[in-house]
């Protein structure tokens, strides 16, 4: 593979604490030769200060005004302008996104459109409408986007969590996968609750740049997007007994907001950190003016010919659960300024066969908000019975996990020119999902149907087990 030229848009504390690491050893090992910077004129200050740590250190950081009130055209001209002004003569340039949310889509397009490899942060797009989220606009965006890059050899990747982690992918997954293939056996129900442990104070929400609510998006265009995709891969396994059925889904939600949050609150608990007053003392006018902290969702994945149902299941992601924030200001010094501590429980069931249950929750250690590491316990349940290769219960443990291994991981891959699991085309179902959700939130209660996309890797049919022997 040839040296590459990487270059960062958006050098916030991720990229520095997490990649940099990364980006380091590919210079040593020769994938890359050098990485530059771009991000916002009004973020420099902050921005030269990272720089100034950085080891390695960038070749030129640039910055740009925020341009996107100017509309589409006027934000393309800045980026072509920005990166062609530190693209490497005789160098295949690399770029990676790590943006806010919704400036994903501008920089995604430029680098799909002129054949440079990216890799995007999660989630992929957040489409705005007048400054507002939108979106039903989507799946239209992703399959533009996956259509016009198909056209050329770049080669396009998304940063998520669930796509090389050690418990999720290589245990999980894996075993499911193993058993639907063998036993020719559907995903019958799917269960999974994500709990954030994030706690922002009322006037947070108004204020904040990092991970913004104020543009309409919430937990959704934050953090959950990883269990999302997390969950639409394991869906997806159903593909491997039933590659030649279309599948529909039809999701039911329902939220909390910010201006929910004084009511859910204990109240002496917030007047230690100052927020025990009320920030709106109605609900406003447009109840989507700010993102959702809190979402539960039922579903189910039925025969679209038939109208049978395959798979039902529930997904939660929550903002509002037990987190570790004791202080009132966010302090510049912690990565993790509202206390984050994440618990993710799920359940995956082949119908009377087989289920699969993990949680796995973080653990903080010692004084320091950034020192967390993960727990995970996976708990199997079998008919072994018919299957005498089964136990009926088995249980194992996994300490001192960081799911940030994972994203490394992934990082470590499409530097090198190797990642394949995380493609663009592979999160068009996720985002799917994702658009249902919302889409369903804004509509309590009713229902969202869409249809499933196929995979892009086509499943491989799978045979059937000679019943009750557990062999071939």
């Amino acid at each position: 593979m040839p040296k590459h030229h990487l270059i960062v848009v958006g050098f916030d504390e991720i990229v520095a604490n997490k990649y940099l690491p990364c980006i380091a050893t590919a210079i040593e090992e020769g994938s890359l030769d050098s990485y530059s910077v771009i991000d916002l004129e009004s973020a420099r200050a902050t921005i030269e200060e990272r720089v100034r740590a950085a080891v390695p250190k960038p070749s030129q950081a640039i910055y740009l005004p925020d341009v996107r009130d100017l509309g589409p055209e006027a934000e393309a001209n800045v980026i072509d302008a920005a990166i062609s002004r530190l693209r490497v003569p005789g160098l295949p340039t690399k770029v990676y996104i790590a943006t806010e949310v919704q400036a994903h889509e501008a920089y995604l397009r430029y680098c799909v459109e002129n054949d440079l490899d990216s890799l995007v942060e999660k989630p992929v797009l957040a489409p705005m409408v007048d400054g507002r989220f939108a979106p039903s606009r989507i799946t239209a965006t992703m399959e533009d986007l996956i259509r016009t890059a198909a056209r050329s050899a770049a080669r396009h990747s998304v940063m998520t969590l669930s796509r090389y982690h050690s418990i999720y992918n290589d245990e999980v997954i894996a075993a499911l996968r193993e058993r639907v293939e063998r036993w020719s056996a559907p995903l019958t129900s799917f269960h999974l609750r994500a709990a954030g442990g994030v706690w922002n104070l009322q006037h947070e929400y108004e204020t904040r740049d990092d991970h913004p609510y104020k543009h309409g998006y919430g937990m959704l265009m934050h953090g959950a997007y990883h269990y999302v995709d997390l969950a639409a891969q394991i869906l997806s396994l159903n593909e491997l007994v039933h590659p030649e059925r279309q599948f529909t889904v039809e999701i039911s939600s329902f939220g909390a907001f910010p201006y929910d949050q004084h009511l859910r609150l204990s109240q002496p608990t917030a007047e230690r950190l100052g927020d025990d007053m009320p920030r709106w003392d109605e609900t406003p006018a447009d109840p989507f003016l700010f993102g959702e902290t809190d979402v539960t969702s039922t579903f189910r994945l039925r025969d679209a010919g038939t109208g049978r149902t395959l798979t039902v299941g529930t997904l939660a992601f929550e903002q509002t659960t037990p987190s570790i924030r004791d202080w009132a200001e966010l302090p510049a010094s912690l990565y993790n300024k509202n206390g984050r501590t994440s618990s993710v429980d799920l359940e995956a069931r082949l119908s009377t066969l087989y289920s699969t249950h993990v949680h796995c929750y973080d653990i903080p250690r010692g004084q320091s908000a950034d020192r967390i590491d993960a727990f995970a316990r996976v708990t199997t349940r079998a008919n072994a019975a018919l299957f005498p290769d089964e136990t009926y219960v088995s249980t194992e443990t996994f300490d001192g996990l960081f799911h940030s291994d994972s994203n490394r991981s992934l990082m470590e891959h499409w530097l090198r020119g190797t990642e394949t699991r995380s493609t663009l085309a592979d999160h068009l179902l996720p985002m799917k999902l994702t658009e249902a959700l919302a889409t369903s939130l804004r509509t309590p209660g009713r229902s969202v149907e869409f249809s499933w996309p196929r995979s892009v890797r086509p499943a491989r049919p799978v045979s059937s087990c000679l019943a009750g022997s557990g062999k071939w």
